[in-house]
C-alpha cells in the first residue's frame, strides 16, 4: 500500500565522485518499511563507492511518518550532521547523512498534522519534557545475519518477514505486561517499568524466550530458507530518564540514559560466544534466584565503556531450565 503524502520523504545525493550525476540522483521513500543503504546492487539506495559498506545502514519508516536513520554495523560509520551515530535517531527535515565522502539531504516537506484539538502549547516536535528518573529494565532482541538474509532472500521479501515479525513480536511483549518502545530494522527494544524489580526481569526474560520460540518457528514456516532464524537478547537494569515527547498531539514516551547503551552493546555479545543466546547485566542478575547456577558471568570491552562491563550469559535452554525451576514463584510463563 503506498505511503499517505504526509508521510513521505526524499534523499537526494549532494557529494560524489562523479559531480555531474549527484543533482540527478534523488530516492522517494514512499512506499516501504525500510530502505538499506550500501555498496551492492540490490540495496534499496545503490552507492557504489568504496568507503560504503555492502549493507551499511538502513532508513525505517515508522507508521506516524518518521524516519528513523539506523548503522548496520559499517566499516566506517555512518554521520548526521557531521555526528556519528552508535544508536537510532529520528531524521529531521534538512538533515545531512554523512558515509565517508558522500553526503546525502533528508528532506521531509511535510509532516503529519496535529490535530486543531490538541491541548497544550505549540511544542517543536523534537521537544522532550523529561519527567521523571526510574529504574527500568529493558529488554533488546535481534534477529542474526540479518543484512547476510537480506542480500539473500530480497529487500522485499524481508521487508514482508519483519511487518510480520514486528507484529507479534509487539503482542507478546504487551503479554508479558511489557511496553515495545520503538523497533530498529530487525531488533525490538522493550521496556518494563513498574515497582517490582524482580518480576519486571522475570517479565522481561520470559518475553525473550517468546520471541526465540516464535522467530524459530517463523523461520520453519519459510520455504528456501538458507538457515534458520535466530535472535540474539539483552537485559539491563538501572536508571534511566522516562521522557514524554509531544507529538502529533499523543504522548509518546521514550527513554534515555547509560542503561540503555549498554543494553544494545551486550545484545552484540551474543555472536561473539558459542551457546551465548542472552546476557543480562549484573544489576539485573542479583534480582534471579542464584543466577550462578544456570547462567556464566562474562567480562565484557564494549564501546563507550573504558573499563569492562560484567554481565551473566546463558543459552535459551539453559533460561527455559532457570524459568521452568522457579514457575511456582514467578507465575505462569
Amino acid at each position: 500500500m503506498t505511503t499517505p503524502p504526509e508521510t513521505a520523504a526524499t534523499l537526494a545525493l549532494l557529494d560524489a565522485p562523479d559531480a555531474q550525476k549527484s543533482n540527478d540522483q534523488r530516492w522517494l521513500l514512499d512506499d516501504n518499511t525500510t530502505y538499506t543503504l550500501g555498496r551492492v546492487a540490490n540495496t534499496d539506495i545503490t552507492l557504489p563507492y568504496s568507503w560504503v559498506s555492502r549493507k551499511h545502514a538502513m532508513i525505517q519508516r515508522e507508521e506516524n511518518g518518521r524516519f528513523n536513520l539506523i548503522d548496520l554495523g559499517s566499516s566506517n560509520g555512518t554521520f548526521l550532521n557531521g555526528r556519528k551515530i552508535h544508536t537510532p535517531v529520528t531524521l529531521q527535515d534538512g538533515d545531512c547523512i554523512g558515509i565517508g565522502s558522500t553526503r546525502l539531504l533528508f528532506n521531509q516537506d511535510t509532516t503529519p498534522t496535529r490535530p486543531a484539538t490538541a491541548p497544550g502549547p505549540d511544542l517543536d516536535e523534537m521537544t522532550v519534557a523529561f519527567v521523571q528518573k526510574q529504574i527500568i529494565t529493558i529488554l533488546i532482541c535481534d534477529i542474526h545475519e540479518f543484512t547476510k538474509l537480506s542480500e539473500t532472500m530480497g529487500n522485499q521479501w524481508v521487508s514482508q518477514l519483519l511487518q510480520h515479525w514486528t507484529g507479534r513480536v509487539s503482542k507478546l511483549v504487551n503479554k508479558h505486561d511489557g511496553i515495545v518502545d520503538k523497533f530498529i530494522g530487525d531488533a525490538v527494544m522493550a521496556l518494563w517499568a513498574g515497582p517490582n524489580l524482580r518480576e519486571n526481569i522475570h517479565q522481561a526474560l520470559k518475553t525473550a524466550i517468546a520471541i526465540n520460540v516464535f522467530t524459530s518457528n517463523l523461520g520453519k514456516k519459510v520455504p528456501d530458507l538458507p538457515w534458520p532464524l535466530q535472535i540474539g537478547a539483552a537485559l539491563n537494569t538501572g536508571e534511566a530518564m522516562l521522557g514524554n515527547l509531544a507529538q502529533d498531539g499523543q504522548n509518546n514516551y521514550t527513554v534515555v540514559g547509560d542503561v540503555v547503551n549498554v543494553a544494545f552493546r551486550l545484545e552484540s555479545m551474543t555472536n561473539m560466544e558459542e551457546n551465548l543466546d542472552i546476557v543480562m547485566g549484573c544489576d539485573a542478575a542479583t534480582h534471579l534466584l542464584t543466577p550462578e547456577t544456570f547462567f556464566k558471568k562474562y567480562s565484557f570491552r564494549v564501546k563507550g565503556k573504558q573499563e569492562a562491563v560484567e554481565a551473566y550469559g546463558c543459552s535459551f535452554s539453559q533460561l527455559s531450565a532457570y524459568l521452568g525451576q522457579n514457575a511456582g514463584l514467578l507465575g505462569a510463563a
